[in-house]
């Protein structure tokens, strides 16, 4: 079958590799309706990403249909599913508690052997291991806006909603797809003022339509602008959705409030971060940081999606056959791209 393969920094192609087999009783084999490239197989691309090795099949975002499956798999064969990224048993003591992300026996697509090596989604087909508990049923949800639900609007819903407030003030700090998707489950949540920070204008104006009050730290200052609109406060919540090397998450502890949280969603590419202890100490702040949990929130999300309350198909600026994902992931390197689907 034909798939998207990680060759090495800033090198994807498009390939011929085995199909995917049914291993475990669990084991669904899904055909792919459709991929993306996510902001965090940009860092994959850029090489960042230790343990990803030439070869590796890449992608953790897929809707599709069941084609085969184990004894133990509750749903049926050509039923529609959107795959969670992450890879949870279920059954584990982690996963018993709702800790989805830490899975002693789980893994994400596409990711390598630090993240359970598992083939990626960017192809025809894809193995599903712990089908029970990692595909989720659509219906007839159109797949660009299903697809998002099993990682990235997931994903910032995980990082808002166990910490909004109706009226509460929001700051996001980035403004791509996960940034974006932020923001709208912010404003779907009943947040009061949403700050949108990000240097590209192309993005603030997807902001702006959100209804999200736009700032580019190329041309004023965010903290002084957030702090002016809040009585010299900062915002109650801030979201941190970029990740990379730390930049943006200093930037969104400077703007959190006294007891403000700061939610950290990006994938980072730095193992270390230079705390400020005493500010965060001083002023009281709660840094939450960690894998998203989307098998824990997938549910409530679908369910918004279901009736109309949250949509995020508009992250997605290009629809792109299979066999032209070296063009997409260019594309998105170079910002030309908010979000790139990929049809097999």
């Amino acid at each position: 079958m034909k798939a998207v393969v990680y060759q090495g920094p800033f090198q994807v192609a498009v390939e011929e590799v085995e199909e995917p087999r049914l291993q475990e009783d669990t084991d669904a084999i899904v055909e792919v309706e459709l991929a993306a490239i996510c902001g965090s197989d940009l860092h994959i691309y850029h090489g960042k990403i230790a343990g990803v090795l030439p070869g590796t099949v890449l992608g953790h975002e897929f809707v599709g249909r069941i084609v085969e499956k184990g004894p133990l798999v509750p749903f049926a064969l050509g039923e529609r599913v959107v795959g969670s990224f992450q890879v949870a048993c279920g059954d584990c003591p982690a996963c018993r508690r709702g800790q989805f992300f830490a899975c002693l026996r789980g893994g994400v697509y596409g990711f390598g052997l630090a993240l359970g090596n598992l083939p990626g989604a960017q192809a025809e087909r894809v193995r599903v291991p712990f089908a029970r508990t990692s595909l989720f049923p659509i219906g007839d949800l159109p797949a660009e806006e299903a697809i998002l639900a099993g990682d990235i609007l997931t994903t910032a819903y995980g990082g808002v909603r166990p910490f909004l407030t109706p009226g509460m003030s929001v700051a996001v700090v980035g403004s791509g797809p996960v940034g974006l998707l932020a923001q709208a489950v912010a404003h779907a949540l009943g947040a009061g003022m949403v700050f949108a920070i990000d240097p590209e204008e192309t993005r603030l104006e997807k902001a702006r339509a959100l209804g999200s009050l736009p700032l580019n730290p190329k041309a004023q200052d965010p903290i002084a602008q957030v702090r002016r609109a809040t009585e010299g406060l900062g915002a109650e919540l801030v979201v941190e959705a970029v990740g990379g090397d730390g930049e943006a998450l200093k930037t969104a502890l400077k703007l959190a409030a006294p007891g403000g949280v700061v939610s950290s969603l990006g994938v980072p590419t730095a193992e270390k971060l230079d705390y400020p202890w005493l500010a965060a100490f001083s002023r009281g702040l709660t840094l939450r940081s960690a894998l998203a949990n989307v098998p824990r929130y997938i549910g409530e999300v679908l369910a918004l999606q279901r009736v109309g309350r949250l949509k995020g198909s508009f992250v997605f600026s290009h629809r792109l056959p299979l066999s032209e994902a070296p063009e997409g992931y260019r594309l998105f390197h170079e910002r030309q791209a908010t979000k790139v689907a990929l049809v097999p």
